[in-house]
């Protein structure tokens, strides 16, 4: 075939139902509804397959979208705004002159501890500050730095562009944002997408009842943290941006220019197998990229411990290689006119702004936190999402699944200037606290072939993935073909605790025989009658997909004895 030729080929147009009926054959005749529809944690439903006539069925929605990013953003690109840690006045401006010649876009302080800034050193810094924009991260016992505002000549005071997050109300001059609207705390206390996007807007509504809205405005930004849920995490900024609208036209206002920061999330983060939260890290960037945010920041993958300088170069890496090697920098809004994400984008608004009635209902934000409201409806659906993740569907990459039990946890915590962090819920926490426990145990376990390897490999592989994630490396037996051989086997090597792995006869004919002081369980999931009857022999339950693993390993793990 030659290129002309290839350029002059067409293909046949489908239609939805075609899709459907090659879908169903596929997957063995069961209906499209709803085996490949999914959920997501806040109800929202996703479809396996978005078209042209679901996004023109929004009517005038979509294009409502893509104005609101247009015109919030204003223009392409975003700011690299990696932290830098140091240890003195001098040394953060050493580091931070180091970072800008090497791709970092903004001056980034975070406090770490009470710095006593000289006149000297203030003066570097307005250099720094006319000439890029910033990002101060301060507490109430570091403010020193908010003198340098003094330092700068009223004529440059238009070109400062920056933002500050305190623990007390700061001022400054020029476009200097300093009222944070801030859903990190939401999303650190396990919230959804709707739960940052509806207190978003009922912090934003208490905020304009203080001001006039215009002035208001000006001097505010907000701050997400981005997670790995890809689409859902574009489809969040992106609905923002339209709630935003729909606020200020509520307001009888044109809607304002909000700068939205975003950082990677911690929820995720493991401190197992730390170097696949670099991928993580990636996913939640572009994540962000994709979804409009103004200046982001990426945590390194030893942040949950202590990062060091070469994981902080690692983390910038990751946004450099996006802007360069994606060109995503390059355009305005890359996910405009996505079926799935305009979809996604407008489900996102609607059950948000219904949130947000609901939280004004209940009194609005103050109130809600007061009450303790907020804080319930969040728990609820923390517990859900940890619930998901004990049973592996969500998954965890060298935590929940694939884990190495020769890992050891690091003890080490986070670092000082990220106090706000410690209490941020992850997933992986429960995890971290079965492998630590294993460290503290003796415990021998073992898996019990009862036939021969080709017919219990799957059953044994999966409960050796499930041990390694408390940390539990058993021995695996050679094919053992009646209950003699297996209570000899069991007896000699003094186990603690083992699974039997075989077919349902082969269960059958051997477990009525068993005599041993292990604790035995069976790989797989049978009916309540079968395992009623295995119970009256020697067995004590089961290991099976689905169940909920941090239980079972916990219960798994009580039987070791303290390590001397």
């Amino acid at each position: 075939m030659t290129i002309d030729s290839m350029k002059q080929t067409e293909f046949p147009k489908h239609t939805y139902e075609d899709w459907r009926q090659a879908a169903e054959k596929a997957i063995g005749g069961k209906p499209v509804d709803p085996t490949l529809k999914t959920q997501t944690i806040e109800g929202v439903e996703l479809e396996p397959l978005y078209t042209k006539e679901m996004l023109d069925a929004l009517g005038e929605l979509p294009a409502f979208q893509q104005e609101a990013v247009r015109s919030g953003k204003k223009e392409a690109g975003w700011l690299i705004a990696q932290e830098v840690l140091s240890e003195s006045p001098e040394d953060f401006l050493l580091k931070t002159k180091e970072d800008l010649l090497k791709g970092n876009d903004m001056v980034v302080y975070t406090s770490s501890q009470e710095f006593i800034w000289s006149d000297r050193e203030l003066k570097q810094l307005a250099e720094l500050l006319v000439k890029h924009p910033f990002y101060f991260k301060l507490t109430s016992e570091d403010t020193d730095i908010l003198r340098v505002f003094d330092l700068i000549d009223e004529k440059n005071h238009g070109q400062l562009k920056g933002v500050i997050f305190s623990e007390e109300e700061a001022t400054a001059p020029g476009k200097v944002r300093t009222r944070l609207v801030d859903t990190i705390p939401v999303h650190h206390a396990g919230g959804t997408i709707i739960h940052e996007l509806g207190v978003a807007l009922s912090i934003l509504a208490e905020t304009i009842k203080e001001g006039s809205y215009k002035e208001t405005a000006a001097k505010t930004w907000i701050r997400f943290a981005v997670d790995t849920q890809f689409f859902q995490e574009i489809a969040k900024l992106r609905a923002f941006r339209g709630l935003w609208k729909a606020f200020s036209e509520a307001y009888g206002e044109e809607a304002v220019s909000i700068p939205v920061y975003t950082e990677t999330s911690v929820r995720s983060y493991s401190k197992l197998d730390p170097y696949v939260n670099l991928l993580r890290a990636g996913n939640a960037s572009f994540a962000a990229v994709l979804g409009g945010t103004d200046a982001h920041t990426v945590h390194p993958h030893d942040f949950l411990t202590v990062s060091q300088p070469s994981s902080r170069r690692i983390a910038r890496n990751v946004q450099l290689v996006i802007k360069e090697e994606s060109h995503a920098s390059r355009v305005l809004d890359a996910s405009a006119g996505s079926y799935f994400i305009e979809h996604l984008t407008n489900e996102y608004i609607e059950a948000s702004w219904n949130y947000f009635l609901e939280i004004e209902e209940a009194g609005g934000y103050s109130e809600v936190i007061k009450s303790g409201w907020l804080t319930d409806d969040i728990q609820g659906k923390w517990l859900e999402r940890e619930k998901l993740a004990a049973e592996r569907k969500i998954s965890l990459i060298g935590t929940n699944i694939y884990a190495n039990p020769q890992e050891a946890v690091k003890d080490h915590s986070i670092d000082n200037s990220h106090l706000e962090y410690i209490t941020a819920k992850r997933l992986a926490t429960p995890f971290e606290k079965l492998r630590a426990k294993s460290r503290e145990i003796e415990l021998k376990v073992a898996i019990i072939h009862l036939g021969p390897l080709k017919d219990v490999k799957a059953k044994s592989d999966f409960v050796e993935g499930l041990l390694a994630v408390g940390g539990i490396e058993p021995e695996i037996s050679p094919e053992l073909k009646d209950a003699e051989s297996v209570n000899k086997y069991l007896a000699e090597h003094a186990f603690d605790y083992a699974v039997l792995c075989g077919a349902p006869e082969k269960l059958e004919a051997i477990i009525p025989g068993i005599s041993s002081s292990a604790v035995l369980d069976v790989a797989g999931k049978y009916p309540a009658e079968q395992m009623d009857s295995w119970k009256s022999n020697a067995l004590s339950d089961a290991v099976y997909s689905g169940q909920n693993i941090v239980s079972k390993l916990e219960q798994i793990l009580n039987l070791g004895k303290k390590a001397l």
